[in-house]
């Protein structure tokens, strides 16, 4: 046995510094984080206060209503509407239809606008969109703040990984661009908490709600003022303006000044990460001097298969539809008045589930945690569309079909499976899709290309994400409730064949290290070497 154990020696590790030095070392890292990824956090917002803004009492009239009901050009602030299931999707999508509109706009401009801007954009859309929004006495007014908050969700949403990705040397990155999804879940959850304190308020209680999201969206747009620009975005320019770093260089000095903010370090300290990093984006772009083109994303179909596949799986397998209706499947499934004090105990299953994937995704991998998340999907899905087949309505000599939300029943012991469903289903979504799908989004696309490739992944994303929300009251009354989980467990387990053979693990490799894993469809043109900086440089001498 010892002759057994002897031949087994573990890899010899360097001594890890203590963790206070780390933190210290990082500091403005994470206080960078805090700001970009504020953008997350009102993008989950919306997605948790959707539930209890489309519904009864709020934006809908309830179901015994006799008053006047608003039309789309009334004039008043306790208005409320009668909508058909089109038309709640609508409304429901329309943060969504802003967001995608704006990734198409970042699709082709992000990479002039720089990561820095895009924030300061997205904050100034979330809060002037909130603010119409809340002040607006007209349907057709409360649409148009919608819109506008969701276009600051695509600027948002498309910097927000890359920017973070960038910052964050290898051995973190994992964690703080899977951290960015945690702050998504954690907007989720004070939309569950503030949706559920001022559900009472009837008819205006959504506009105090999104009086909040405009209090954060101030905070960021305070905050990413003092943030300078990403360090490899401006050593990307510098590249392109010239072959050689010359003295006294202003973009490469700019370059210099961000990479010693974030490292907390002095200009020696930082020259040894930054030649490498010049040299890497230099054999990255090779001979180009300018811009890629937004073309120029689809000379690398594998990347674009993996990202754009994973964030379609991650739309269609029903997490996000679920959280829009998060109130409302809580009252079918017979909570009634409870429904949203429900959906607050989502967003924190939610938020616990997603730390869990920060602190552990550099030390499991990518690919196991995407197993793990979509299997637990699919077990939990089974269990809901089981329960579901089972509904009930309390009101005597009437169908389910014709049963008000609020009829709606299970019996006891189902109603407690679906809750129990519901929270696997969420954590699994949270381990696996939720923070992976990004994270691998701003690894797999080469630098020259990520702006835009990483806004044709957002379309595809904000794109489908539309399309289920739009169909998800719809497909409820086609389908019934059961068989739209069912019809998602089918699609969970046609996204556990797409890990399997097509999802590359990344962990522990930089973002240079990862373009050249992947380099078996360089484009035609670029050579393996590329243009490579001189070894010895004088980098943004002051």
């Amino acid at each position: 046995f010892r002759t057994i154990v002897g031949e087994l020696r573990l890899p010899h590790w360097p001594p890890c510094p203590p963790w206070s030095s780390i933190m210290a070392g990082l500091r403005n890292v994470y206080v960078a984080f805090v700001f970009i990824a504020l953008g997350g956090l009102l993008f989950g917002f919306i997605i948790g206060i959707n539930g209890n803004v489309v519904t009864s009492g709020q934006l809908l009239c309830p179901d015994h209503y006799t008053g006047e009901v608003g039309t789309l050009t009334s004039y008043g602030y306790r208005q409320c509407y009668r909508l058909d299931d089109l038309q709640k999707g609508t409304i429901s999508s329309l943060n969504l239809i802003g967001a995608c509109l704006s990734s198409l706009f970042c699709f082709r401009f992000a990479d002039n606008l720089g990561r820095k801007l895009e924030v300061q954009i997205a904050s100034i859309l979330y809060f002037s969109g909130a603010l119409i929004a809340v002040v607006a006495p007209t349907m057709w007014a409360i649409s148009a703040g919608l819109l506008v908050y969701g276009l600051g969700i695509g600027f948002a949403m498309h910097a927000a990984p890359v920017y973070i990705a960038e910052i964050s040397p290898a051995e973190v990155r994992g964690t703080l661009v899977s951290a960015k999804e945690a702050v998504v879940v954690l907007g989720i959850f004070l939309g569950f908490f503030f949706g559920w304190l001022f559900q009472d308020i009837d008819q205006v209680g959504w506009r105090y709600m999104l009086s909040v999201s405009a209090a954060f969206a101030l905070m960021q747009g305070v905050g990413i003022m003092f943030i300078p620009q990403s360090p490899r975005f401006l050593v990307l320019k510098a590249v392109r303006s010239s072959p050689l770093l010359a003295e006294g260089s202003q973009v490469a000095g700019a370059a210099k000044e961000s990479l010693q903010f974030f490292r907390r370090a002095e200009a020696a300290e930082v020259e040894q990460e930054l030649r490498i990093m010049w040299q890497e984006i230099a054999e990255s772009i090779g001979t180009a001097t300018v811009a890629a083109k937004w073309t120029d994303a689809f000379k690398y179909p594998k990347q674009l298969f993996i990202g754009c596949g994973l964030v379609f799986l991650q739309q269609v397998t029903g997490q996000p539809s679920v959280l829009y209706f998060a109130t409302n499947i809580f009252k079918s499934a017979g909570f009634g008045s409870a429904a949203a004090l429900s959906s607050v105990l989502v967003g924190l299953v939610k938020l616990v589930a997603t730390l869990f994937t920060v602190f552990r995704v550099d030390r499991y991998g990518r690919r196991l945690l995407l197993f793990v998340g979509i299997s637990m999907m699919a077990v939990a899905l089974a269990l809901i569309g089981t329960a579901f087949v089972f509904r009930i309505c309390m009101k005597p000599d009437t169908s389910i079909q014709d049963c008000a939300a609020s009829d709606v029943s299970l019996p006891r012991g189902w109603a407690v499976a679906t809750v129990v469903g519901l929270m696997v289903y969420v954590s699994g979504y949270q381990v696996g899709f939720g923070p992976i799908s990004w994270l691998m989004i701003s690894e797999v696309f080469p630098l020259k290309v990520r702006g835009a490739a990483l806004s044709l992944a957002a379309i595809v994303n904000f794109g489908s994400n539309i399309i289920m929300t739009l169909l998800q009251e719809v497909l409820q009354n086609a389908l019934t409730p059961a068989g739209v989980f069912f019809g998602y467990l089918v699609l969970s387990f046609v996204s556990l064949v797409f890990v399997k053979f097509v999802v590359p693990e990344t962990k522990g490799k930089t973002l240079e290290e990862i373009e050249r894993m992947l380099a078996g469809n360089r484009p035609r043109g670029n050579s393996a070497g590329g243009a490579r900086a001189p070894a010895v440089v004088a980098i943004g001498s002051e």
